[in-house]
């Protein structure tokens, strides 16, 4: 059995493969874990946009295979977690497919609702964890647009995209901690690599 991870923005060429290739990179193998991303605007057949393969590249991941998709409902149907860079990405998705409303968060929104969340470690306990966030979710209380908004750093320098891809690699680990599909070791990308 896997566990299917989907991260969502708007073009598929920064947030979300950048999440993607963190998550896979990150994950344990023997997690059982798939990854993919797509956009709700995705500039389909596009790599990753310069500034944010620059960061990626820096951090040793390699952007060059990814090529933007559209998201489809098909895709949103079959993910065990929907993770979003916006809550508007967020919104649409549940608007336009209300069955993901349990399985569908912003990328940092899961994680804030999850830090504390631990789950043995198999795909099974990874989808209890995701229904007992959504019923965190209800208890939380509103939080300021920008403590679940990803910025965009589409058309950025990578200098100008660092502090957005720093801020998802803490995110990244909180979710991968919180679904225990993380190796044993913590991963901590220094400022100058």
């Amino acid at each position: 059995m896997s566990f299917r991870i989907l991260a969502v923005c708007t073009g598929n060429v920064c947030r979300s493969p950048m999440a993607e290739l963190l998550l896979r990179d990150w994950a344990d193998p023997r997690a059982g874990l798939q990854v993919s991303s797509a956009g709700t605007q995705a500039l389909v057949g596009r790599t990753v946009d310069g500034g944010t393969a620059a960061v990626l590249r820096r951090w040793g991941l390699d952007p060059t295979r990814h090529r933007a998709r559209q998201l489809t409902s098909a895709m949103a149907a079959e993910a065990d977690l929907i993770l979003t860079a916006e809550r508007a990405h967020r919104d649409q998705l549940i608007h336009d497919l209300p069955s993901a409303f349990k399985r569908t968060f912003t990328m940092a929104e899961f994680a804030r609702l999850a830090e504390r969340l631990r789950t043995s470690d198999s795909p099974a306990a990874a989808v209890a964890a995701v229904a007992a966030v959504a019923a965190a979710r209800a208890g939380a209380g509103p939080v300021p647009p920008d403590d679940d908004d990803l910025p965009d750093p589409f058309g950025w320098t990578a200098s100008r995209t660092r502090p957005v891809a720093e801020r998802l690699t803490g995110i990244v680990q909180l979710t991968l901690d919180a679904l225990n599909f993380s190796p044993r070791r913590i991963h901590r990308l220094s400022s100058g690599t």
